[in-house]
């Protein structure tokens, strides 16, 4: 799950949330906060703290983007009261509390328990996980397209690694124009997570896939694109 960092608030106040949806387009990119998809229709304000709930209604600090299949899964599930039993994609370290093998998104246990033995923290992941029901399968009769969109980009990073690996004795113009492909896919097909796996051990590409999706937290990686490991 990419962290991101909306920065400052862009605005004193708005009268509707749905005001609120231009400037969280311009600092995170038309992408699901949650599951990372591209949000190519109707992307929905979320509301961190469910609006019927408590939660304030256009405070910048409670907004974040969604796709229609986690904000209607996650519904009125949050309140004032059980917020910080989740981990938030802008408040938390989501990189590091995620595993995607082979595409498919888990919670990463054994180093959430590593870092934090309580295992809150892991517990907390799993929590946001279930919530929006990250790694749903769709059966017969489930529409959510989260699963086999997620399936395609991972496939489609598989094939531009390979194509990458390739140009390595490729002249340079020729490995930067393989890299601005690369990237051009990549910000197209969304899921940030599944492109930052499977190049994992291709610095270059991983700090231009941070670098060209907009407000990923840039202190949650090192200087190489890997994952710090911190919470």
């Amino acid at each position: 799950m990419r962290p991101v960092d909306k920065g400052e608030s862009p605005y004193e106040t708005i009268k509707e949330y749905e005001e609120a949806l231009p400037y969280l387009e311009e600092k995170l990119g038309l992408y699901c906060s949650y599951c990372e998809m591209p949000i190519k229709h109707a992307p929905e304000v979320e509301h961190i703290v469910s609006k019927s709930r408590g939660g304030d209604l256009t405070d910048w600090s409670n907004l974040i983007l969604g796709c229609k299949y986690c904000n209607s899964r996650k519904l009125a599930a949050t309140t004032p009261h059980n917020k910080n039993d989740y981990l938030w994609p802008d408040d938390d370290n989501t990189a590091i509390a995620y595993l995607y093998t082979n595409g498919f998104p888990m919670v990463n246990k054994d180093i959430l328990n590593e870092l934090d033995p309580t295992e809150l923290h892991f517990k907390k992941a799993q929590n946001t996980y279930d919530m929006i029901k990250l790694g749903n399968v769709p059966q017969k009769r489930d529409k959510d397209k989260r699963f086999p969109q997620r399936n395609m980009a991972y496939h489609k990073a598989l094939i531009s690694l390979k194509n990458w690996q390739n140009t390595k004795d490729a002249p340079e113009t020729y490995q930067n124009d393989m890299k601005e492909q690369i990237i051009m896919t990549a910000t197209a097909e969304g899921f940030f997570s599944v492109w930052m796996t499977v190049f994992y051990d291709e610095p270059e590409i991983l700090n231009a896939l941070i670098a060209s999706f907009p407000g990923t937290k840039r202190s949650c990686y090192d200087e190489s694109g890997k994952i710090r490991k911190v919470l």
